[in-house]
């Protein structure tokens, strides 16, 4: 069983875990013992004047550094484990059914233009979004979006993301290790990641100069005459004078960065919000360069990091930078380096250099990135299940669809049922009993078609579908500000269908309880009318209903249309469904025997 493979490593990391964090309380100790010391040190040498516990000191502050050096990195290595095993809880609530409390559910993304998304359970609350998503980036978000999004299917796109979703299926530890790394991102952020990446984008892609050209000429003059006044301040050649100069000099270089602080800012601290995960991001770009891929899309993102110099060069580029930048952080220091070497001038300059090298290519090293979040985010149910497929998709005037075994992938392994149908330009009536498990059919053929279009996997064991529209009529709902009824709210999904229906283009309609807020009598006339309009060679229509009227169109010449049911059956008093489609009409209704079992009304069944 899967999940407890996922246990056990999750139990593995944190035993390793554990281990970490006695090692790093463990140094914490001895850094405060090692700080007390040096002051207690440099104390005694103060008061009793000897230089010997000065030297002491210094030692003692080697040793400090070297024990703060080590800490630092055994937290790196304590959030990484920390990152990893969030990974791992997260493939263990999607087995067992808890993963509805994920908190990125993707409800943002909802597109009342777009209604088959919210109908198909594709993002919001228990959403197909919320279950696959293992993307941590803006960009990988974003990426993921727009395949589940698309309705603008390119057989080649569909093909060259399956093939690499498909090779993704094979390495689970490599998509794991990119999870784990994204995921620091968001641990290593204090404010709004998505603002802070937006304004070092802006910073890269402005084409102009961040520096004047007079402040260009002045950092290179005026800290060389800081040093040689220094110089000769040391050697003792008039010190009185040079000390006034000295001091002139730093007033003046001190006024220079304080009338440029607001430019100055604007243009490092995006850089320095980004270098807090420039490791991050830089493990990641190693994590891709280090693999061999054999899919075309995935060799082929993998070289758009290696063009133009290369990803790593430019991060590592941009790392030296970072850390200048990281020195001027503090206040004192601040004060200190401008003073002296009008540092952030020297900064900015640094960083228009390395912009001018790779600035343009930033925003697209992310995007990859992104994608291939996406792209991992879509084989994720391949590390879940064992009964999924790749479906075979191709581009025909007449659309079809063939599956076996097609399941929903929302619901728990041992819970779904697979069912098995052949449509070809045909029209699909199905009947059944209340809970048969007809609109739950419905949405497993829309939800696998999404994720297919996607390049994804497909919960069947055969899975053969044209490239066409979808279009639904499911979770239709009522608009009190707008005056639209429920039954008025259909209409309106029909007509979208219909008129679609006039391109004459490939197309699908997974219509639930059609027209099931108006009276019987209206509703049987109104199905029939808007059934033969969307029964074309062109279209493929699924229609679930109570009303058994509806079966006849089986019989008219000018529709092709074939009846498909669900059934119960009663076992010890209790209504019972095995979820399976058969075919033909449904003979047997549950409304009386529902009921009486919820014990509303007592009526003879």
């Amino acid at each position: 069983m899967k999940i407890e493979d996922y246990k056990k490593k999750r139990e593995e990391i944190e035993k390793g875990l554990q281990e970490l964090n006695k090692k790093s309380n463990f140094i914490s100790w001895i850094r405060v013992a090692l700080f007390i010391a040096i002051v207690a040190l440099l104390a005694y040498g103060y008061f009793n004047k000897n230089n010997m516990f000065y030297v002491l000191s210094l030692v003692l502050t080697v040793v400090f550094l070297v024990a703060v050096k080590l800490h630092n990195d055994i937290e790196a290595k304590i959030k990484y484990r920390e990152s990893k095993i969030k990974v791992y809880k997260k493939y263990i609530k999607r087995l067992n059914g808890t993963w509805y409390d994920f908190r990125d559910k993707g409800t943002e993304y909802l597109d009342e233009k777009m209604p088959h998304l919210k109908d198909l359970d594709i993002f919001g609350e228990g959403s197909l979004y919320q279950y696959i998503c293992s993307a941590n980036t803006v960009y990988g978000k974003k990426c993921l979006v727009n395949h589940l999004k698309n309705t603008e299917y390119n057989l080649d796109d569909i093909t060259k993301h399956q093939k690499a979703v498909e090779e993704l299926s094979h390495m689970q530890e490599f998509s794991d290790e990119i999870e784990t790394l994204s995921n620091l991102i968001n641990e290593n952020k204090k404010k709004n990641v998505n603002k802070e990446i937006k304004k070092f984008l802006e910073v890269c892609e402005d084409e102009g100069s961040n520096q004047a050209s007079v402040n260009r000429f002045l950092m290179w003059i005026l800290p060389p005459v800081f040093i040689a006044v220094v110089v000769l301040f040391l050697i003792g050649i008039n010190p009185v004078r040079y000390a006034n100069i000295l001091k002139l000099v730093l007033i003046v270089n001190l006024l220079l960065a304080f009338l440029n602080m607001q430019r100055s800012t604007a243009v490092l601290i995006p850089v320095a919000d980004f270098y807090k995960n420039i490791k991050v991001y830089e493990d990641i770009f190693k994590e891709i360069e280090s693999r061999e891929f054999t899919s075309p899309y995935l060799k082929e993102l993998k070289q758009t990091l290696n063009k133009d110099g290369g990803s790593l060069k430019a991060l590592g580029e941009l790392k030296k930078i970072g850390d200048y930048i990281a020195l001027r952080q503090n206040f004192v220091a601040n004060v200190l380096l401008n003073g002296a070497f009008l540092w952030d001038f020297h900064c900015i300059d640094m960083f228009d250099k390395w912009k001018i090298k790779y600035g343009k290519y930033i925003r697209t090293y992310l995007e990859v990135v992104g994608e291939i979040e996406a792209l991992i985010s879509l084989a994720s149910i391949t590390y879940l299940r064992d009964d999924y497929t790749f479906a075979d998709i191709t581009e025909d005037e007449i659309p079809q669809i063939e599956f076996k075994d097609l399941k929903h992938p929302l619901i728990k392994i041992e819970d779904a049922v697979g069912n098995g149908v052949s449509l070809k330009g045909k029209t699909c009536v199905i009947t059944g009993s209340n809970m048969s498990g007809k609109t739950t059919f419905l949405r497993s053929i829309g939800i696998n078609l999404v994720l297919a279009y996607a390049g994804g996997p497909v919960l069947a064991s055969e899975f053969n579908a044209s490239v066409m529209k979808i279009l639904t009529s499911i979770r239709v709902e009522d608009n009190v500000n707008k005056g639209i009824s429920t039954f008025y709210a259909e209409l309106l999904r029909i007509k979208d269908m219909t008129e679609y229906n006039e391109n004459q283009s490939p197309m699908i309609c997974l219509i639930d309880e059609i027209f099931k807020g108006t009276n019987s009598a209206d509703r049987i006339i109104c199905a029939t009318e808007a059934i033969k309009k969307l029964s074309n060679t062109w279209s493929i229509t699924l229609v679930s209903t109570h009303d058994f009227e509806l079966c006849n169109l089986e019989s008219d010449e000018n529709i092709k249309a074939v009846n498909y049911h669900f059934a119960e059956y009663y076992e010890n008093d209790e209504i019972k469904f095995d979820y399976k489609i058969r075919d033909g009409r449904c003979v047997t209704t549950n409304a009386k025997f529902l009921l009486k079992m919820a014990g509303i009304a007592d009526v003879d069944i």
